[in-house]
């Protein structure tokens, strides 16, 4: 009977002392918080350390602060890290930077932390509050009044170089645009060009254009006709100022009748314009030859009544020396 009473105050001790132990670890928990300074001045940054101090095993759940906390302003707040000490303890740490715009003695609020031992205890710390004061830039020994400190004179670089260098890039890129928008002109075909030959050359030019696409040996008399008959009636209206292209050839006969062009010139216009006529109305077919000589009589038509040079004249006085007698070339002595 003593026997099972012993064994029985023996667990119920045991009980005890391992219900005891997690209070009893509880209460090995140190919290200190440690400002890097106590005077400061109005929005300089302090650094304050949150060290707890507790047994291997534990956690520690820090809150997040709020950006404002208090009168103070939080900035910045670091991981908590957890690291060993030699006594078989651990110190958990973490970083808060804060400010402070007011002058005056200012103290940190309540900040509660959770702490959670291996077992599944869960009690909770409160960190001391610490005290900063802010202070105002001025000295308190020094009543000296001075003078306002100059403006700062800031070396403002020259504009100039950043000028010359944006109109010189300005003038190439507009030189370059407006050089790429004339050639899409161009060969679009959107910009005129300007042909200085004479009529007449223009003339040649065409029929020798005409003669390279041989269009006789390819039997199309029709087309080759016209494109010779329009030749030369774009050289009548460009030579000669006549409306050649509006008109039939029995009109055109009237109209060269009242030009300044030979009878006989008229003539040999209406006969190569009236057999032309044969070809593209009447489908009358001609020989490839015969067609071939169309070009040469409208090149023969084209010189017979294009501007003739004038004939120079010998210059029958001599303005070297100012006499009325002919000039006789230098005798040259043997």
């Amino acid at each position: 009977m003593k026997k099972k009473l012993l064994a029985t105050s023996f667990l119920i001790i045991m009980i005890f002392v391992v219900l005891a132990l997690p209070i009893q670890a509880a209460g090995g928990v140190e919290v200190t918080l440690t400002p890097s300074q106590a005077q400061l001045a109005v929005g300089d940054p302090v650094e304050l350390t949150l060290e707890v101090n507790h047994p291997a095993g534990y956690q520690v759940i820090i809150p997040k602060l709020d950006q404002t906390w208090g009168s103070f302003e939080v900035r910045n707040q670091s991981q908590a890290t957890t690291s060993p000490n030699d006594d078989g303890t651990e110190t958990t740490r973490q970083t808060i930077t804060v400010t402070l715009f007011d002058l005056g003695t200012f103290e940190t609020p309540a900040w509660p932390l959770t702490i959670s031992d291996g077992a599944g205890q869960v009690t909770e710390e409160t960190v001391p509050p610490v005290s900063l004061t802010v202070n105002p830039l001025r000295v308190e020994e020094d009543t000296a009044l001075r003078d306002v400190r100059p403006q700062a004179e800031l070396a403002i670089p020259s504009m100039l170089p950043s000028i010359i260098i944006g109109l010189v890039v300005a003038t190439v890129i507009a030189g370059s645009g407006w050089w790429l928008y004339h050639r899409w002109r161009v060969k679009r075909g959107l910009v005129p060009v300007i042909d200085n030959r004479p009529p007449y050359q223009v003339a040649y030019d065409e029929l020798d254009r005409i003669a390279r696409l041989r269009l006789p040996e390819q039997g199309q008399f029709k087309q080759h006709y016209t494109l010779v008959t329009d030749c030369l009636r774009t050289y009548l209206e460009r030579q000669l100022d006549l409306h050649a292209f509006d008109r039939t050839t029995t009109e055109l006969r009237m109209v060269l009748k009242q030009s300044t062009i030979a009878p006989d010139h008229t003539r040999r216009f209406i006969d190569l314009f009236s057999e032309s006529d044969l070809v593209k109305f009447a489908k009358l077919k001609p020989e490839a030859a015969e067609a071939r000589q169309l070009i040469d009589e409208a090149r023969v038509l084209v010189s017979l009544t294009k501007p003739q040079p004038e004939p120079t004249r010998p210059d029958s006085f001599d303005k070297s020396i100012g006499t009325n007698q002919p000039h006789k070339p230098a005798e040259v002595s043997a």
